[in-house]
Order: structure tokens, then C-alpha cells, then sequence
């Protein structure tokens, strides 16, 4: 019965301090939301604070746009590792490159690379997203069909170019929340422009108003100046006639267009992080190359490499291929370093 009595005690304790974590990490969550909530509202119109219960509004839609934006980084698949000799060994690496040079170029001159192994001495290698853009083109190539050497065959050349690098880390877990914090700052943005957008339009209707009511006073002065009968008195009353009617038009505009209450502000936030899709999507894309970047069908006997690509849409942008990769800090061309030092002192 003791026993039993203390196994009971040491269980309820255990629960209760599970229960005690769990209300602190909710909580710790429930800040960090709506601190999110808050660094949003700095980032895209302070007048946001000026609408009732604008904390809780976007509590939940804020909440919801970042596990979209967790969902999409955790659909890009483990890193490659990008250095000399996993050119030769590994069908991604060697696919993405020309040759070593060209890997070891372009993470030794990354700006973000060199500052990142800049600020941290003690790195062995950095993991961060590699970002490119994949092309093809149709050529004439050779082809062995059986013992047979085919010539001037029409091929499909698959290259990777336009290579960028972003959110060096020292680790998978860390280069990860980097994305993350990348592609929600990237719907801030998107809201932001919105309201630019919102915001410069209304300005234009409102100088051509303006304009066109000065215009209107001149050709209504000339009208009282000019003798009625003249020749000039028609094509006067003609200029009043169109601008008045462009007036009328504008007018109708304005008459239409949102006024930007600090409601319509918050309008336009809720409406991107509502539907962070139509901002970002990634998708995989399956491709077959062989060692010379020829595209070989599926069912094809020829050797080559099967690739399974990832893929980033970014608004109406092309896809670009991404994938996480590390690479080590001895990879590091030794024109690098001096390449870094004359931007700091130009």
C-alpha cells in the first residue's frame, strides 16, 4: 500500500509539472504571436493600431501563415553536401554545377556566405538554402542506341543557372527558421506593397482631380474673356465640354475607390496572410539527366540520374529550384576573403 501510495504521489507530481510546462509553453507561444502580430503592424501601417481588437483579428491568421510557412520548409528535402567531391559523387551536385570551380565560386563570392563565415570564426561549413534557375534548350547530340552510335540527334540540354544563397547557418534546424523568418517577412512585404499600391493610386486620382479642376477654371475664365461669336469661342466651350467629363470621370473614381481608414489597412494584411498560397507554393518536379545534362526519358535504357526537384513559386515568377546545402568553410576560394575586404573599405 505504500508502494502504491507513493507511486501515486510521484505521478501526480509528474502530471502536474507536465501540466505546469505545457500552460508555459502556451503562453510563451501566445507572446511570441503577439509580438509577430505586433513587429507586422510596425512594418506595414502603425494606423492598424487605430482599429478595435486589431490584435485579435490577426492573431489567428498570423498563427496560421506561419505553420503554412513551417509546412513549405519542411517539404524541402535534407541537404546536399556541396564540395569537391561530391561534384563527382552525388547526381545533384553535379547537375547543379558546371564543375568545382564554378560550386566553389559561387559560395565563396555570396555575400551572405563570406559574412556569415565572416561573423563566425569557429564554423567548419555553413547549411543554407540554394536557390537557381533551371532552363532548357533543344540541341544536336550523339546517341548509342544499342552498338549503334546515332548522330545529329535532337536533344534537351537541362542547366542550372542564376545560383543564390540564403540564410547561411550553422546547422539544418537553424538554416530552416531562417527560410521561415524569410518567407513570412516576404508576406510582409507583399502587404506592405499593397498598401503602397492602395496608397499611390488614390494620390494619382486625387493630383488629377486637382488638375483637372484648375484646368476647368482656366478654360472657364478664357470663356468669359472671349467675345461669344469669335472663332476661338467654340473650340474653347469644346475644351470645357471634354474636361469636364474626364472631371466627371475621375470624380466617379474617387467616388469608388477605398478610402484608407486604418479598417481598409487592416483589410489588406488579413488579405495576404490569409492566403499565403498565392504568394509562395513549391512543388516537386521529377527529372532524368545524365552526366552531360541531357534529359533522358523515364522509360529510357540509357544510364542517367534520377533527380527529384523541388520547386518555389513565388507570385506570377517563374520556378526556381531550391534545395538546402552545406558547405565547408576549406571550400572557400582564397580570392574570397579579399573580395570581402574591398567592398568593406570602398
Amino acid at each position: 500500500m505504500k508502494h502504491f501510495l507513493g507511486n501515486g504521489i510521484l505521478g501526480l507530481r509528474d502530471a502536474l509539472l507536465r501540466n505546469k510546462e505545457e500552460k508555459a509553453h502556451r503562453r510563451s507561444q501566445a507572446a511570441e504571436i503577439v509580438n509577430t502580430v505586433e513587429s507586422v503592424v510596425d512594418a506595414t501601417d502603425n494606423k492598424i493600431r487605430l482599429v478595435s481588437g486589431y490584435r485579435k483579428q490577426l492573431q489567428n491568421t498570423i498563427q496560421s501563415s506561419l505553420e503554412y510557412a513551417q509546412d513549405l520548409i519542411d517539404q524541402i528535402p535534407e541537404p546536399i553536401e556541396v564540395n569537391r567531391r561530391t561534384f563527382t559523387s552525388d547526381p545533384y551536385v553535379n547537375a547543379f554545377f558546371t564543375n568545382v570551380r564554378d560550386l566553389r565560386s559561387i559560395f565563396s563570392h555570396s555575400s551572405e556566405v563570406q559574412e556569415y563565415m565572416a561573423d563566425t570564426q569557429d564554423a567548419e561549413h555553413c547549411c543554407a538554402l540554394l536557390c537557381m534557375n533551371r532552363s532548357e534548350r533543344t540541341v544536336m547530340g550523339m546517341e548509342l542506341s544499342g552498338d549503334l552510335l546515332k548522330k545529329d540527334v535532337l536533344q534537351v540540354a537541362v542547366s542550372f543557372t542564376d545560383h543564390r544563397i540564403y540564410s547561411p547557418a550553422p546547422s539544418e534546424p537553424e538554416a530552416r527558421e531562417g527560410l521561415k523568418n524569410c518567407l513570412f517577412q516576404g508576406l510582409v512585404s507583399n502587404a506592405l506593397e499593397r498598401i503602397m499600391k492602395l496608397r499611390l493610386a488614390s494620390h494619382h486620382l486625387q493630383s488629377k482631380h486637382q488638375m483637372l479642376h484648375s484646368r476647368l477654371r482656366r478654360f472657364r475664365q478664357k470663356a468669359r474673356e472671349v467675345l461669344p461669336g469669335t472663332r476661338h469661342t467654340a473650340r474653347i466651350n469644346q475644351n470645357i465640354e471634354d474636361t469636364s467629363l474626364e472631371l466627371r470621370r475621375i470624380e466617379q473614381k474617387l467616388l469608388h475607390s477605398p478610402l484608407l481608414t486604418p479598417q481598409v489597412l487592416l483589410e489588406q494584411v488579413m488579405d495576404v496572410f490569409s492566403k499565403p498560397q498565392d504568394f509562395i507554393r513549391i512543388r516537386e518536379f521529377p527529372l532524368r539527366l545524365n552526366k552531360m545534362g541531357i534529359k533522358i526519358d523515364i522509360d529510357s535504357p540509357q544510364p542517367g540520374n534520377q533527380l527529384n526537384l523541388t520547386e518555389v513559386i513565388i507570385g506570377e515568377e517563374l520556378p526556381r529550384v531550391v534545395t538546402l546545402a552545406t558547405f565547408p568553410r576549406q571550400e572557400l576560394l582564397a580570392d574570397a576573403g579579399t573580395f570581402r575586404t574591398r567592398l568593406a573599405n570602398a
